[in-house]
C-alpha cells in the first residue's frame, strides 16, 4: 500500500528525532563539565588572584582529571568483570583515591568558598583559599596515579594477549603432533554461524592454521568453494586471536 505524504512527514520526523537523540545523548556528556570548570575558573581569579591564563588552564585540567578519572573507573570495572584471576584485575582502589582528590577539590573551590564568603568570617575565607591552594598544590599525586595505572593496565592487557596467543600456539601445535585430520570431522554446511556451533576447539584450531593446499582440500571434500573454506579459516583465526 503506497503512503501518503502524511506517513511519509512522520516516518521522517521519527527517523530524525532518533538520530537527533542518539546524537545530544552522546555530545551532551562532553558538556557537562563547562559549569564546575567556570566555577573553579572565578574563583582561581577572584580569590587566589591567579592570572587569567593560568585559571582557566588549571580549570580545564581539574575537569579533564575528573573526566579521565571517571572513565578510568569504568573501564577497570568493565574489564574486571570480564577477568575473574584475582592477579589480572585492574587496581579500581586507586583510581578511586584519585576521585577523591578530584572531588575534594571541586568541593572546596566551587562550594567551601562560597559558602566562606556568604556566611563566614575573613577567617573562614582565607582558610577556605588556603585549602584550595592545599588541593592544587596535591593535585600532581592523583594525576601521577591516573597515567601510571593506566599504563601498568595497557601492559597488563599485553600480556594477557601475549598468554593468549601462546596457548592457542601450544594448542595448534598438540593438535598438529596427533595428526588428526579434522577436516574429516567437519559437518557438511557451508555458513559459518550454522558450522560453529558443531565444531570442536581442535576443528577450529585446524581450520585457522590452514595452508593453502589444505584449503583446496577441505574446499574439495566438501563440495564448497575455496572462498567459502576461505572464510571459515578468518573466522577461526579471529576467534582464537591470530592475525
Amino acid at each position: 500500500m503506497n503512503e501518503n505524504l502524511f506517513d511519509k512527514l512522520n516516518d521522517w520526523v521519527n527517523n530524525t528525532e532518533g538520530s537527533l537523540v542518539n546524537f545530544l545523548t552522546a555530545f551532551a556528556p562532553w558538556l557537562a563539565p563547562l559549569a564546575p570548570a567556570y566555577m573553579t575558573y572565578v574563583h582561581m581569579v577572584d580569590f587566589l588572584l591567579f592570572p587569567k591564563p593560568l585559571a582557566f588552564s588549571l580549570a580545564l585540567v581539574v575537569e579533564i582529571l575528573g573526566f579521565g578519572t571517571v572513565s578510568t573507573f569504568l573501564d577497570f570495572w568493565f574489564f574486571n568483570r570480564r577477568n575473574k584471576a584475582a592477579v589480572k584485575k585492574a587496581p579500581i582502589w586507586l583510581v578511586m583515591v584519585s576521585f577523591g582528590f578530584y572531588l575534594g577539590l571541586i568541593l572546596v573551590s566551587n562550594v567551601m568558598i562560597d559558602v566562606a564568603k556568604a556566611f563566614g568570617t575573613e577567617m573562614h575565607q582565607n582558610l577556605a583559599i588556603v585549602s584550595v591552594r592545599a588541593l592544587l598544590t596535591l593535585q600532581t599525586i592523583p594525576a601521577a596515579i591516573i597515567v601510571a595505572v593506566r599504563t601498568g593496565h595497557r601492559d597488563l592487557i599485553r600480556q594477557i594477549s601475549s598468554e593468549k596467543q601462546q596457548k592457542v600456539s601450544e594448542s595448534y601445535q598438540k593438535v598438529s603432533t596427533n595428526e588428526k585430520d579434522v577436516s574429516d570431522n567437519l559437518p557438511k554446511v557451508s555458513d559459518w554461524r550454522n558450522l560453529r556451533p558443531k565444531l570442536s576447539d581442535e576443528d577450529v584450531y585446524n581450520l585457522a592454521y590452514l595452508s593453502p593446499g589444505g584449503v583446496q582440500e577441505t574446499a574439495g571434500k566438501f563440495g564448497v568453494t575455496e572462498r567459502t573454506v576461505t572464510n571459515w579459516r578468518e573466522y577461526a583465526r579471529k576467534e582464537i586471536g591470530v592475525d
